[in-house]
């Protein structure tokens, strides 16, 4: 029980960290690109907590799959109490690697 709580909630903090940590890597340096890192990966944060509340009720049986699926969308929202902090903390860590860009 408490494997199935806790170890999607490090997955996802891990992949908050990460994800901003990767397209930093990728795009260029500057404030904009900051922003747009912020939002490509809120948006992909939040596809993955959708898809992993899909798989986790998926486990409790087929009558659960028939609920909307913003019902998921509404449940990524609320896991990003979770990730939201680790992607800001994750995203004011980028400038301080930056070599051309000024912040």
């Amino acid at each position: 029980m408490i494997a199935t709580v806790v170890f999607p909630l490090v997955l996802l903090a891990l992949a908050a960290w990460v994800i901003p940590w990767l397209l930093s890597k990728v795009m260029p340096e500057g404030v904009f690109w900051l922003f747009l890192i912020g939002v490509i990966s809120a948006v992909a944060l939040a596809l993955i907590a959708a898809v992993g509340f899909f798989v986790l009720y998926g486990r409790a049986g087929e009558a659960v799959l028939d609920v909307a699926p913003w019902y998921f969308v509404i449940l990524s929202a609320r896991a990003a109490l979770v990730w939201g902090p680790v992607m800001v903390l994750s995203l004011a860590n980028i400038p301080k690697n930056w070599k051309e860009a000024v912040w």
